[in-house]
C-alpha cells in the first residue's frame, strides 16, 4: 500500500542546531542554504518573467509597428506575440524552472543525507 514512511508522523528531536524528522536532519545551515538557493532561483525567473511581461504593452508605447502594422497574414507582431509566442515563453520558463528546481532539490537532499550521516556517525562514536 506505498511507502510506510509516507504514513509516519515526524517526531521533532535533537538540540538547538540539529532537528531530526524521522531519518532526516536538518541544520540551520542547511536550512539557510535551502532557502537562499531558492529565492535566487525563484526571484530570478520571477524577475524575467516580469521584465518580458511588461516589456508587451512598453513596446507599444514606444513602436508603432509593433502594434499597428501588419507583418504576417494580416497579423500585428504585438498579436503574434501574445497569442503565440508569449505562451512558449511561459511554458518554457515554467519547464526550466521546474528542471532547476528538481535539481536544487536534489544537490539539497544529497547535502542532508551527508548530514544525517555526520550525525549518525557521531552518536555511534559517542556510545
Amino acid at each position: 500500500m506505498g511507502d510506510p514512511k509516507l504514513h509516519v508522523i515526524s517526531t521533532v528531536s535533537g538540540d538547538e542546531r540539529h532537528i531530526r524528522h524521522g531519518d532526516h536532519t536538518d541544520t540551520i545551515e542547511s536550512v539557510d542554504t535551502v532557502f537562499r538557493a531558492q529565492r535566487k532561483l525563484s526571484f530570478t525567473y520571477g524577475a524575467v518573467f516580469f521584465a518580458v511581461t511588461l516589456a508587451i504593452p512598453a513596446a507599444s508605447v514606444w513602436w508603432k509597428s509593433w502594434y499597428a502594422e501588419p507583418i504576417w497574414g494580416g497579423f500585428t507582431a504585438n498579436y503574434l506575440f501574445v497569442s503565440l509566442i508569449y505562451y512558449v515563453f511561459l511554458w518554457t520558463m515554467a519547464w526550466t524552472y521546474s528542471k532547476q528546481a528538481d535539481r536544487l532539490d536534489e544537490r539539497l537532499m544529497h547535502m542532508a543525507e551527508a548530514i544525517s550521516a555526520t550525525e549518525d556517525q557521531k552518536e555511534v562514536e559517542g556510545q
